[in-house]
């Protein structure tokens, strides 16, 4: 017998009607599945719980559903992008391929939606079979240069880790706005490091990027695809900027932008 796809919802407002609606649709068409409402605030104490739930190897699909003007909150777009993030990384290291993520509406859309969830569903209508449809078809993760995980820490804040895929970086830098960094290290892929030595750390760097500025720092430790560049953010982010430590003014760095 196969085992049941496993479906978390994630519902915007606290509608518990809607909660036991919506899942027993997916129920009705064979699936389990967990609900839980958005959290009062959007901080690293309320992603610590959502991260690993999207992060489950186990998770089937994750289906957001919210009004309009939810998704267009800033601050639930920042938590649902760093989430997702979260969970493109762990899909990653275990080589399981993309997480289903669907986007339930409860109108149009006004605007793009931030780069981690770029390649979300949106379904206004036949929620569950396009949910079910979405976890049996092909779902891969594009390829990729770099790493990027979210670290939710209760007690000792947000942390990133940034470093390269494969090709080894002289250096790493990392940019946040409108909140910074506070605190960085370097260490072995996947743990941040109680202690390190940074060569030639950096902090406070500005960098303009269109009309956006960024406080970045860096350090020019030599990353390979083992290690990794961890740094406490003071908030959430609304777009990031890193890579490898630029030599020269002509920076190649990614930027992305969560909300």
């Amino acid at each position: 017998m196969s085992k049941k796809p496993h479906i978390l919802l994630t519902l915007l407002e606290e509608d518990p009607g809607l909660a036991r609606t919506l899942a027993a649709e997916f129920t009705r068409l064979g699936a389990d599945c967990s609900a839980h409402f958005w959290f009062g605030t959007t901080d690293a104490q309320a992603l610590s719980s959502l991260i690993p739930e999207v992060c489950n190897p186990g998770l089937s699909a994750w289906v957001i559903a919210g009004t309009a003007a939810s998704l267009a909150q800033k601050d639930i777009r920042q938590g649902l992008s760093l989430a997702a993030l979260a969970a493109q990384a762990a899909r990653r290291k275990s080589q399981t391929g993309a997480l289903p993520v669907v986007l339930s509406p409860s109108s149009d859309l006004s605007g793009d939606l931030p780069t981690p969830l770029a390649c979300a569903d949106i379904v206004s209508r036949g929620l569950g079979a396009r949910t079910i449809a979405r976890i049996h078809g092909r779902n891969t993760l594009p390829a990729c240069d770099y790493r990027l995980d979210v670290h939710a820490l209760p007690g000792l804040g947000l942390w990133l880790e940034v470093g390269p895929a494969q090709e080894q970086w002289d250096g790493v830098l990392l940019g946040a706005a409108p909140c910074e960094p506070d605190a960085h290290g370097v260490g072995q892929a996947g743990m941040i490091p109680e202690r390190c030595t940074l060569h030639h750390p950096s902090r406070g760097l500005k960098l303009a990027l269109g009309e956006k500025e960024f406080t970045a720092w860096g350090t020019e430790n030599t990353l390979s695809a083992a290690d990794s560049y961890f740094v406490r953010l003071t908030g959430l982010p609304e777009t990031l900027v890193f890579g490898a430590f630029p030599k020269e003014d002509d920076a190649d760095l990614y930027v992305l932008n969560l909300c």
